[in-house]
C-alpha cells in the first residue's frame, strides 16, 4: 500500500507553477522547486518521478484552474461580450506593477521555449492554445445562435482574431506594459462583437 503524501500537492503545484511561469521550464532548476515548494529532491523525485511530469502536472494544474481558458469557462453565464472582456481584464491587469498575476501565460510562454528543447511538452502545449481558441469559437457560436451575434458571424475568423489579439497582449503584458494600447486593442474588439 502507498504512503499518504506528506505535503499538500495543491499548494505544492502552484508554487511550481509560479516558479515555471515566472523563470520558463528551461531556467527553472530542481534547486528553485526545492525552494518554492519546501520540499526537497527527494520527495518530488518521489512524488512525480522527474521535473518534466512534474511540470506535466503544473500545466493540468494551470489550465483547469488560472488559464485563460479557465477564466472564460469560469465566465459561462454572461453573455459572450462580458465574458470576453473579463478574460482580456486579466491580462490588462496583469501588466500593473505588483500585480497579483504574473504577465504572460505558463502556456503560452512555454509553447515556443519548448518546441525545439521537448517536441512533445511543445506540441502539448500548442494543443493547449488550440483548445483554447476553439472554445472561444464554441462560445461565439453559441452566442450567434442566441442572437448576442449577427446570424452570418463566421465564429472560427472572428475566433481566431481574437485569440491572436489576446496573444499580443499577453506578450505586451511582459515586454512594454503599456496598458492604454491593451485597452484600446480590448475595446475594438469588443465592438466586434456587437
Amino acid at each position: 500500500m502507498a504512503r499518504p503524501r506528506e505535503f499538500n500537492e495543491s499548494d505544492a503545484l502552484g508554487t511550481a507553477i509560479h516558479a515555471f511561469w515566472k523563470n520558463g521550464y528551461q531556467a527553472t532548476s530542481i534547486r528553485d522547486l526545492e525552494t518554492a515548494t519546501g520540499l526537497t529532491t527527494g520527495s518530488l523525485y518521489k512524488a512525480y518521478g522527474s521535473k518534466r511530469n512534474l511540470f506535466a502536472h503544473c500545466v493540468k494544474k494551470y489550465m483547469d484552474e488560472q488559464s485563460y481558458l479557465a477564466i472564460l469557462k469560469s465566465k459561462s453565464a454572461l453573455p459572450l461580450r462580458d465574458a470576453l472582456r473579463e478574460v482580456l481584464d486579466v491580462a490588462i491587469e496583469s501588466a500593473r506593477p505588483n500585480a497579483r498575476r504574473l504577465p504572460g501565460c505558463l502556456v503560452s510562454n512555454l509553447a515556443a521555449e519548448l518546441a525545439t528543447v521537448d517536441s512533445e511538452l511543445g506540441n502539448s502545449a500548442a494543443m493547449q492554445l488550440q483548445n483554447m481558441q476553439k472554445a472561444i469559437e464554441l462560445r461565439i457560436e453559441e452566442a450567434r445562435d442566441n442572437s448576442e451575434l449577427e446570424p452570418g458571424t463566421d465564429a472560427p475568423r472572428l475566433a481566431a482574431y481574437i485569440m491572436v489579439l489576446l496573444q499580443g497582449m499577453l506578450a505586451i503584458s511582459k515586454s512594454t506594459k503599456d496598458i492604454e494600447s491593451m485597452r484600446s486593442a480590448r475595446d475594438m474588439a469588443l465592438d466586434c462583437l456587437r
